[in-house]
């Protein structure tokens, strides 16, 4: 019996709590860490009768670069499938190279906001690297892995002729196999505002199709799971004992009939299980509201992020402060907490707009508020215009999408000045008596006021440091 290959899912080590997922890497603000959805995603393509699989979350498991490098090499795998950070490229591209200086041949293959742009260039910069995964939610890597060059669509590798680009397509009603849990220790996971723990990672869609042009997810084709594959993850998810989820898709209920599908399914058959979301204010309306708090959502994050009518037109929100008040008092009724995402630092940005947009986050109430500093990632539009407005030079690399250290000016306002405007911002949100003591009194149980406790006193930290 020939002897089976062995793949490593590799989320590399790091100086800080580096989150690389989903094409938006960034170093954790308090002490959340979700899984790595994107090395989650990818463990449902193998098969374990036909591959050795592994996971070596060095970030989840504390794992300096020494250690983990001899756990690599001990395992000694066939294949790595990685992850590279715009966050952390100075310590992941190094950190790569040596594993294939102790393994030459292991091949290796990853996949990050790093690698977005110029692939063909990447792949001659970095000799280590074999295959550059352009779309992790489908299975381009196990159809290059078995030698299947011509169907793995959603990745850039190098063949006789260079290189080789095939790019992924928009697939509806995605019969995906339900992604491989059980391969990651649940008690390293968490979230900052779950209630309960352990907590896995449901990723329903993939992408998203609406065209805000500070986010890469636009220009990737949206794709969708079956209600059928979803549900299938669900019922794992149960026997394995987790207590919350957090559903990571870009905006959740996109794909209506799918997620009412699931909602119904979860009310039906007595689920049980809170989770989480992201979702928009002009996807959501009363009767969505209303299914989600039916089948256990306690949390909808949105993104707000202005105050000021003419940026959500500049750059394509596509919906009004009043849809985003209408729909925040629709949630309040429903019982459902909301968490605002909050957008600071575009070019031109006065310090008048900032303060502006933190008053609307306590005029429409949130229950939870994330001010982030804008990064010009990669292969958006937005980077452009940071480009031509002269406020970052194109060789720029490395982000932070956190805002833990600031990328770019307005051109109004320094580096400095955003980050003193962004602390503020938390201060004034936060550190209200009357907000303080509703969030104490809104607290359900013991694992939530502990995540609360641990969450708080790194917010702390960070504002007063």
């Amino acid at each position: 019996m020939s002897k089976q290959p062995k793949i490593l899912f590799l989320n590399p080590p790091g100086k800080k709590i580096y989150i690389r997922d989903y094409y938006c890497s960034k170093v954790s603000k308090a002490y959340y860490l979700p899984q790595p959805v994107d090395l989650l995603m990818q463990t449902a393509h193998f098969s374990e009768e036909e591959f050795d699989l592994k996971v070596l979350d060095c970030i989840a498991e504390k794992l300096e670069t020494k250690t983990a490098l001899a756990q690599i090499s001990t395992y000694s795998p066939d294949f790595i499938i990685g992850q590279i950070g715009s966050v952390s490229l100075e310590e992941d591209a190094p950190f790569y190279y040596n594993i294939k200086k102790q393994l030459p041949d292991v091949s290796i293959l990853a996949s990050g906001d790093a690698l977005l742009e110029n692939h063909e260039e990447l792949l001659q910069q970095w000799p280590w690297l074999d295959a550059i995964i352009t779309n992790f939610f489908n299975d381009g890597s196990l159809k290059w892995i078995t030698g299947d060059f011509t169907k793995a669509s959603g990745i850039v590798f190098r063949n006789e002729n260079g290189t080789k680009t095939n790019e992924a397509t928009r697939i509806s009603n995605y019969e995906m196999a339900v992604p491989k849990h059980h391969l990651f220790d649940k008690r390293a996971y968490r979230m900052p505002f779950a209630n309960a723990l352990p907590i896995a990672t449901v990723l329903t869609n993939y992408a998203c199709p609406y065209p805000c042009t500070f986010c890469i997810m636009s220009t990737m084709p949206y794709m969708t799971r079956s209600a059928e594959s979803i549900i299938s993850e669900l019922k794992e998810i149960k026997e394995l004992g987790y207590k919350y989820i957090y559903f990571s898709d870009q905006t959740f209920f996109m794909s209506k009939l799918v997620s009412k599908a699931v909602l119904k399914w979860m009310i039906e058959s007595n689920f049980g299980i809170k989770w989480m979301c992201f979702s928009r204010v002009d996807v959501l309306g009363e009767e969505e509201i209303g299914l989600m708090k039916q089948a256990g959502c306690n949390l909808i994050m949105f993104g707000v992020e202005f105050a000021d009518e003419d940026y959500l037109i500049k750059y394509k929100k596509n919906y009004t402060l009043e849809q985003i008040r209408n729909t925040f008092q629709l949630t309040a009724k429903a019982g459902i907490k909301r968490l605002g995402t909050f957008l600071i630092g575009v070019p031109g940005q006065s310090k008048d707009s900032i303060l502006r947009t933190i008053q609307f986050a306590k005029e429409i109430d949130a229950d939870y508020a994330s001010f982030n500093i804008a990064v010009p990632r990669s292969n958006t539009s937005f980077r452009e215009e940071a480009i031509e407005a002269g406020i970052i030079d194109e060789s720029l690399k490395v982000m932070d999408q956190s805002g833990d250290e600031v990328t770019m000016g307005t051109g109004i306002l320094s580096k400095r000045e955003l980050q003193k405007l962004k602390l503020r911002a938390y201060r004034l949100f936060y550190f209200r008596p009357h907000y303080l003591i509703k969030r104490l009194i809104s607290i359900n149980s013991s694992t939530e006021f502990k995540v609360h406790v641990r969450e708080g006193w790194h917010i702390f930290k960070a504002l007063i440091s």
